[in-house]
């Protein structure tokens, strides 16, 4: 029962998160969705040699695996800290997970031999407040178990 709602809490909050990105993307003009971008990645690199589209599924399973594998860490967190308010436990978890997002997007992308060019700096701040909405949708699911 318990996988169930870490699965659960990881799919929603990556569901929100994305949702979050999304309309800041369409609102900036700006590429944010995450799962598009992965899939850019993939798209652009010399090893893949299939023509990856934006919506192609492993760039989604990727960011939903991540999101639930975040989810899990979070959980792991709840089980051994007493919290008082889910808000702004929340938000601790979600921003450190953004840096810890934002740590794993510059490696992949300074690793990268042709990473999509868009503005990375705005990128990851979206990404540290996509990731705040995350650890507060998480973190309110999983203190509901």
């Amino acid at each position: 029962m318990k996988l169930l709602n870490i699965f659960c809490a990881g799919i929603l909050g990556t569901t929100i998160m994305t949702g979050f990105s999304h309309v800041v993307e369409l609102l900036s003009g700006n590429k944010f969705n995450e799962a598009h971008l992965l899939n850019q990645l993939i798209d652009l690199s010399k090893t893949f040699k299939r023509n990856v589209k934006h919506n192609y599924f492993l760039g989604w399973l990727i960011h939903f695996g991540i999101g639930i594998s975040m989810a899990a860490i979070i959980y792991v967190f709840y089980s051994h800290i007493n919290y008082s308010d889910v808000i702004w436990t929340g938000l601790i978890f979600g921003f450190i997970l953004g840096i810890v997002g934002v740590g794993g997007w510059s490696m992949i992308i300074s690793s990268h031999n042709d990473p999509p060019k868009i503005n990375w700096t705005y990128f990851f701040l979206q990404l540290i407040l996509a990731h705040m909405i995350f650890g507060i949708t998480v973190s309110w699911v999983i203190t509901r178990i």
